[in-house]
């Protein structure tokens, strides 16, 4: 049955990364192989086809073997070399998630979509510059979004963004959720390497991924020796979890994280029961295995789930994790537009250090030390808050309303200055003062979006996340599909913004430095150490235009509002609050502290029941 868009199920469904809506061309159409796009790579030859904006297209080109029967649960392996021409004209399915708007398919049949045998890449090349012996270009790998949990690379086209701006664009898939991260003992006996054991399965597929570019990109145009990687939202995380990983040493240069995050989880976290000393979250690997043995019928209810995966050995555990199907592993499972809280990026020591990255980012010989862009979007939030229904109430059972305006942005901005606090100033305060590489910061705060007796985007999204992922590939027609989000008033301006912004990135990805573009027009975008103005706000002229401001936004800042703010009229309320941010969101280990949480006075709430009960 085919996906209709509805006005409001973007809004409601789409959630987490508006972006790209699965109208669009993302299945298996297959382009007509050109014969001036055959290029060898250490595996085989491959043939690509034209796409817009004067490029070449390859998709769907193998960078590791298909992780599965024994190779589920382990570390991605090299692919197995072709003898024949690689036919590289079609996207290849999507990673296994949840049935949602993100999953990149038309066909919503079935709750669970996609296949384990994801791991693919695409590549866009400008057509002047993607042979052997051509000029080598800046390459841009990017790392999709949606929670670690849901979406794809098919989702994203490139060409415009390698087209106009000279550079070769790489989207890349990786296992998701419980497949790409899953931290258990039974994973860890003697048989098994360390790579195997480490649960941090997906990170590995990123490695293998830029470690396949290394090997390759020359024969597509692309420069091995200046590789940038960027992404938003997880994939943001996953260019921060990058940077910290010693395995990704030398494989990238410079890197981009668009509302990304600096949480990263212990072992205990990851695996243990909810009820232990030491909780684990409530879809750690323990957790999800009692889930199983019930599903299974082999127990009745959890207690007795618990107690059976107690006794299990090792290897009748592990055994019985892989008799289960893909949709097996994920039955039972639930979250908004198929996302799903699981533990992630696990500190075992091996893929990611046992240290937080902010610990990491503070000494630059801990970590992979390149130039680094990190930014968020003004109101964030608000695209999680607009499925709430505490603050959003449906007209006529289907269009949205907010139903206190002031609230909801008083809200709204504390949970996105939170992230800008963490994931922004925390991270460029650490880095600019170990005198490392630069650091440069932005946040998007276009909000212009159209309004009308139906709805007002200015209002419900504002400059939500994960709208400004459009204007880097400029896919406003195939790709967001909010019907009137975009308007005649709004889109000149909403086109010369993206324009410029496409402008910067290249440019960060040619120099390491984004400065006044590749343009050489723009205003110049200064790192994060400068005297005055750090942050470069990214707007169009009616919101004030491109221009450098110092705005801090820091964790003590923000305790210091929730502290004293009179508007929150209750104790309880301001607990909440207080753990919603620096407990839950994004950082956790690195900024939460129990004694800052009791001298608000509020020692008698569980901080953790509290966390649950939003």
């Amino acid at each position: 049955m085919k996906k209709t868009i509805f006005l409001i199920l973007v809004v409601l469904l789409a959630a987490l990364i508006v972006y790209f809506w699965p109208g669009s061309s993302s299945e298996k159409i297959a382009k007509l192989p050109n014969p001036s796009a055959e290029r060898d790579t250490r595996s085989g030859s491959v043939i690509g086809s034209e796409d817009a904006n004067n490029t070449f297209v390859w998709l769907g080109i193998p960078f590791a073997a298909p992780p599965i029967a024994d190779l589920r649960w382990r570390s991605p392996q090299r692919a197995t070399p072709w003898t024949k021409t690689l036919n590289a004209t079609a996207f290849r399915d999507p990673c296994v998630q949840l049935s949602g708007p993100l999953d990149g398919l038309s066909d919503d049949s079935g709750a669970v979509v996609g296949s384990e045998d994801c791991l693919y890449l695409n590549i866009w090349s400008p057509r002047d510059h993607s042979s052997v012996a051509a000029e080598k270009l800046p390459v841009m790998v990017w790392i999709h979004g949606g929670g670690n949990t849901i979406g794809t690379a098919n989702t994203y086209n490139a060409s415009l963004l390698a087209g106009s701006e000279q550079v070769v664009v790489v989207t890349i898939n990786y296992r998701l959720g419980f497949f790409g991260w899953l931290s258990h003992p039974a994973l860890r006996t003697p048989d098994r390497n360390a790579l195997d054991a480490s649960g941090n399965y997906a990170n590995l597929d990123m490695i293998a991924a830029l470690q396949w570019v290394a090997d390759n990109i020359a024969n597509f145009g692309g420069d091995r020796d200046n590789v940038t990687i960027f992404g938003e939202s997880a994939g943001g995380h996953n260019v921060f979890s990058l940077m910290a990983s010693p395995l990704a040493k030398g494989l990238f240069h410079r890197a981009i994280a668009q509302s990304g995050s600096v949480g990263t989880a212990p072992l205990w976290r990851a695996e243990n029961f909810t009820d232990d000393p030491q909780p684990g979250q409530p879809l750690s690997s323990r957790e999800w295995l009692s889930l199983q043995l019930q599903n299974s019928g082999r127990a009745n209810d959890s207690k007795a789930a618990r107690a059976a995966q107690l006794l299990m050995s090792d290897e009748e555990t592990r055994d019985f994790m892989y008799s289960r199907s893909a949709q097996e592993i994920l039955e039972g499972v639930s979250g908004g537009a198929g996302m799903y809280r699981a533990p992630q990026s696990f500190r075992d020591g091996l893929v990611l250090p046992k240290s937080t990255l902010y610990q990491l980012f503070s000494d630059p010989s801990r970590y992979n030390n390149v130039p680094l862009i990190t930014g968020t979007n003004r109101d964030e939030a608000k695209l999680f808050l607009a499925q709430d229904p505490e603050f959003v109430e449906l007209r006529f059972g289907v269009l949205p309303q907010v139903k206190d305006v002031q609230n909801y942005d008083e809200y709204s901005a504390y949970l996105s200055d939170g992230w800008k606090a963490m994931a922004v100033d925390g991270v460029a305060d650490i880095i600019a003062a170990s005198g490392s590489e630069p650091v440069f910061a932005y946040r998007w705060d276009w909000d212009e979006g159209g309004k009308n007796w139906l709805i007002d985007y200015s209002e419900l999204l504002g400059a939500a996340h994960g709208l400004e992922v459009a204007y880097i590939f400029g896919e406003f027609e195939g790709g967001i599909g909010v019907p009137g989000l975009y308007t005649n008033d709004n889109i000149p301006g909403r086109d010369l913004l993206a324009q410029k912004m496409r402008s910067y990135w290249s440019e960060f990805a040619r120099t390491g430095a984004p400065r006044n573009g590749r343009s050489g027009t723009l205003p110049k975008w200064h790192a994060w150490n400068a005297a005055d103005a750090n942050l470069m706000l990214l707007d169009t002229p009616s919101g004030g235009g491109l221009r450098m401001v110092d705005e801090p936004m820091t964790v003590a800042m923000l305790q210091e509002r929730i502290a004293q703010d009179p508007s929150i009229s209750d104790l309880r309320s301001r607990c909440a609050l207080h753990v919603q941010i620096f407990l839950l969101a994004n950082a956790g280990d690195d900024v939460w502290d129990e004694s800052d949480y009791n001298a608000l006075g509020c020692s008698d709430f569980d901080p953790w029941a509290l966390g649950a009960g939003r």
